[in-house]
């Protein structure tokens, strides 16, 4: 038995290596799988049992086969169909798969990148240089004619006569023809006016901004999100409202025509329905076109594909909006906007210190050593150093560039001021927003229940012979309204309640 099993297994193993890697799935994140979900490999798998149960005589080996199969299919059945998806699911795979939020998380990796660049200053600076040369012609000849004291220059040639060629002596003799120099330095800035410890604290908060220019830019996201996805909603019910609409157009064609027949009705009654029925398809050519697109929108949204999503969360009932109102100067207080803001202030101050670091005096200390092979009997060498510079007429230049960074840093203050009110306007005008949703649900309410009993009372009156068709098909275009009004305001509630609680920080 146990080597039934082994046998079994091996089967599995090699289905799953036969798969190609797209059958994986890998690149479609974990939450975009439905519940069960398993890989095209199953097929390998099913394939392989087969030819199992094909080549085995063994009675105990085709049982266990087709126990197996019968777990495994299943599986590979719940593999097919739609992706069904709730807002919060659509929200989580945006969050993981769209573009933005990718590029936002490159700048953070970019601000971590000039971070780690700045944080190196504070490191020895250490470089190595070697050189090597063979020149056509000596560089250097040095010989007695060129001494240019006469006397001298007598008496040299008088003894150069005597005993110079005796002693093997040339006239003239040439250096640095051919070498190699070797040279390696290292340095340690001791002092720098404050620019690195500045540069690494401006570093750090450019960190900081793209962080919280990410999290701005996934309330975008996530607005837009719900936003697709509620209006796909709406047009959804509204398809349904259309349904139902074309069922009583049915039913009152039906009527009419029995009508018609028995000379209860004219026939221009016949062509005043067939145009309702026209419009309503039209109207469903609209809606089901405006699925299809806003679909497409959602899908590149959260990284989809948009043939194979199915909505599963509906419109239900609003909550009032009174318990997410807050004051308006705390939801800014907390908004990344705020922050960014703060941080551009604080920017400025830093990049002020930074000029002024300009203008201070800067210590350098260092050590090298050398060895070449230009001269003879030449010997390594090693030294140490120390490069104090002080700015003496850049104090007048960098006055102004100061001056230029004070002016900066009044406008950002300003900016934050006046962008701080403006941010309040617009979380009171969101709120005043969210509450006029609400009261369109209430009167859009009111007005259906008032449309559909107008439609039942026409419909009774045209059936007792007391009003026209035309009545009936006015009472039916007031109660689709009536409906298409109410599914309208309560999309538009849960978008205005989604912006206002992103504003209030809810």
């Amino acid at each position: 038995m146990s080597q039934n099993l082994q046998n079994c297994q091996n089967f599995i193993i090699e289905g799953w290596k036969a798969a190609p890697h797209s059958e994986l799935g890998s690149e479609r994140p974990a939450f975009l799988r439905q519940p069960g979900w398993v890989p095209n490999t199953l097929k390998n798998c099913f394939m392989g049992f087969v030819s199992f149960v094909i080549k085995s005589n063994n009675m105990k080996r085709i049982i266990l086969s087709i126990c197996l199969i019968l777990f495994v299919f299943p599986l590979f059945a719940q593999q097919q169909g739609p992706f069904r998806l709730s807002v919060q699911d659509c929200i989580e795979m945006a969050m993981e798969n769209n573009i933005e939020l990718k590029n936002s998380q490159l700048e953070i990796d970019k601000a971590r990148a000039t971070k780690n660049e700045a944080r190196a200053e504070y490191f020895p600076t250490v470089s190595a240089q070697a050189v090597a040369f063979d020149a056509l012609n000596p560089m250097l000849t040095f010989g007695i004619e060129d001494i240019d004291n006469a006397q001298l220059r007598q008496l040299l040639y008088t003894l150069y006569a005597e005993y110079g060629a005796n002693m093997g002596l040339d006239k003239e003799y040439s250096f640095v023809q051919n070498g190699v120099m070797l040279n390696a330095m290292a340095t340690e800035p001791v002092y720098a006016g404050g620019r690195i410890r500045n540069g690494n604290k401006l570093a750090k908060l450019g960190i900081d901004a793209a962080e919280t220019q990410a999290k701005v830019k996934e309330d975008e996201v996530c607005l837009q999100t719900e936003t697709l996805y509620w209006q796909i909603v709406a047009l959804q019910e509204k398809l349904a409202t259309l349904d139902q609409l074309d069922r009583l157009l049915d039913t009152l064609d039906k009527d009419l025509s029995g009508a018609i027949e028995a000379g209860l009705a004219m026939p221009t009654d016949q062509f005043k329905l067939k145009v309702k029925q026209n419009e309503s398809q039209l109207n469903r050519k609209k809606v089901t076109d405006g699925i299809t697109l806003l679909k497409m929108a959602l899908a590149q949204t959260i990284g989809a594909d948009w043939q194979t999503m199915t909505l599963t969360d509906t419109l239900g009932m609003e909550t009032e909006p009174t318990a997410y109102y807050k004051q308006p100067y705390e939801a800014v207080s907390l908004r990344n906007e705020s922050h960014l803001l703060d941080l551009s202030l604080q920017a400025e101050k830093l990049k002020k210190k930074m000029t002024l670091g300009e203008a201070l005096p800067s210590l350098l200390v260092g050590g090298s050593t050398s060895y070449h092979t230009i001269l003879e009997n030449s010997k390594p060498n090693a030294m140490v150093f120390a490069v104090l510079q002080v700015p003496i007429t850049d104090w007048h230049k960098t006055s102004f560039k100061l001056k230029k960074h004070d002016l900066d840093a009044e406008m950002a203050e300003n900016t934050r001021r006046d962008l701080t009110e403006k941010m309040e306007m617009q979380t009171n005008q969101a709120w005043f927003n969210l509450e006029q949703s609400w009261l369109r649900i209430t009167m859009a309410q009111t007005a259906l229940s008032d449309a559909e009993a107008n439609l039942k009372v026409t419909q009774d009156y045209y059936e007792a012979g007391l009003v026209a068709l035309s009545d009936v098909l006015e009472a039916q275009t007031m109660l689709k309204k009536s409906r298409d009004e109410l599914t309208d305001s309560r999309v538009e509630y849960r978008i205005n309640l989604v912006t206002y609680r992103q504003l209030a920080k809810d």
